[in-house]
């Protein structure tokens, strides 16, 4: 007999966020005041928009008050998976309870994330909802491996064009979309061999705060142009 997949709708995909205090590079990254928010209060205005199908998830009171202030469901991590860089499946085990067949993560770190680009991918997804799906960023350079040698230019060429070069993608680490029966069963996102691709044009939205150099550049960008990432 041949397995048929169930149709995938809207209402099994679970669209959340994770945050924690013990960041390693950017003490409290998430919750520290970021110009006259925190990247916390940013991502949740964003779950707020997909309503009962949105949650965010943590282990500490001060994320729970956000969630409840927003309204955005507030789902408990363990103490474990609050101070830990893997597994994947330790840090996201509260996942298991959850009644969605798929997820979406939104990297909470990406302040200038569109709900509008959040949307986009959603729609993405849902064309082909059986497989997984990332964001990726596209960039037009000179490329090196770690041996410095051309990735995608020939090093006898005269000029420097970067009009000229073979674009290569990077990934945005911004939307993620996965198959949580997959996920638990392998103790990984996806296979790449079927994954698809949904790429991010606005540089902006590309920035993905990891440093404090990070999070000082994107508060400057945020003082003059925070009303236009919405």
């Amino acid at each position: 007999m041949i397995k048929i997949k169930s149709k995938i709708t809207y209402k099994d995909i679970g669209i959340f966020s994770f945050g924690r205090k013990k960041s390693a590079r950017v003490k409290n990254k998430v919750l520290r005041k970021f110009v006259n928010t925190t990247l916390t209060d940013i991502a949740l205005k964003k779950l707020k928009i997909f309503k009962e199908q949105s949650f965010f998830a943590a282990y500490d009171n001060d994320f729970k008050k956000k969630c409840a202030t927003h309204n955005v469901r507030y789902v408990e991590r363990n103490y474990k998976s609050s101070i830990i860089d893997e597994p994947i499946l330790s840090i996201l085990h509260f996942l298991k309870e959850q009644k969605y067949k798929k997820f979406i993560i939104i990297n909470a770190c990406v302040p200038f994330l569109k709900i509008e680009t959040i949307k986009k991918f959603l729609k993405f997804c849902l064309q082909n909802p059986n497989l997984p799906a990332f964001s990726v960023i596209k960039k037009n350079n000179f490329f090196l491996d770690g041996d410095k040698k051309p990735l995608n230019f020939n090093k006898k060429a005269k000029t420097i064009n970067t009009k000229k070069t073979k674009a290569l993608y990077e990934f945005a680490h911004s939307l993620y979309y996965f198959d949580k029966e997959f996920f638990f069963k392998n103790g990984k996102y996806w296979n790449y061999d079927n994954l698809r691709y949904f790429e991010i044009n606005d540089k902006y939205e590309q920035i993905d705060i990891d440093t404090m150099e990070d999070f000082k550049f994107a508060e400057k960008i945020w003082i003059k142009n925070a009303k236009n990432f919405s």
